[in-house]
């Protein structure tokens, strides 16, 4: 019996570290993310971890390095994936493990366009709380596509309201663009008639 219990709490010490360094997915920052940006990364980021078992962090530097930004990820228990931003080298990068990286289209999050990256144009448009709102709609988009992958829904996701309504909307164009261009060679064609 007292073997049994002398297991348990080895085991407990054992795994105790790993879950508490899983709750902080903010794995550096200098000052730059709110609260409210911290706690919601907190949520999805715990939620993605124990749906799917990959780390997803943050490392946000204002003076630091982008190079010292990228020796975080020794840190993180594999599989990971790490969100980095560096003011200073005025760059920006998703790195980690193989496996964790194969899940979600990389690319398409750090994309320049607006239509489908979800960093680069906030940090371009220079209006407002840029980096905060790169950093957190980056890390949704992140768990989102993760969610997608795995088919999960995520109680606790940012969403592509924005992404969705524009879609949408052209949709609404392309078909009244469509509809009008069909009024108009079969009024034409009546005509000739």
């Amino acid at each position: 019996m007292r073997i049994k219990i002398l297991d348990g709490l080895f085991a407990i010490f054992l795994f105790l570290p790993l879950r508490i360094f899983a709750s902080n997915f903010v794995v550096f920052d200098e000052n730059i993310l709110n609260e409210k940006v911290k706690n919601e990364i907190k949520l999805i980021g715990s939620e993605i971890y124990d749906k799917t078992g990959i780390f997803v962090g943050v490392a946000i530097g204002d003076a630091t390095p982008f190079e010292i930004l990228l020796t975080k990820q020794k840190e993180l228990p594999p599989p990971y994936i790490l969100l980095a931003l560096s003011r200073s080298s005025h760059k920006v990068d998703i790195v980690g493990t193989k496996d964790a990286l194969a899940f979600f289209d990389r690319e398409a999050v750090l994309s320049p366009f607006a239509g489908t990256g979800t960093i680069l144009p906030i940090l371009a448009s220079q209006k407002g709380d840029i980096y905060n709102a790169a950093i957190l709609n980056g890390y949704g988009d992140i768990c989102d596509r993760l969610a997608r992958y795995f088919h999960l829904d995520l109680e606790h996701s940012i969403g592509n309201a924005n992404r969705d309504t524009l879609n949408i909307m052209r949709i609404l164009l392309y078909g009244f663009i469509c509809f009008a261009l069909l009024y108009f060679f079969q009024r034409r064609r009546k005509i000739r008639a």
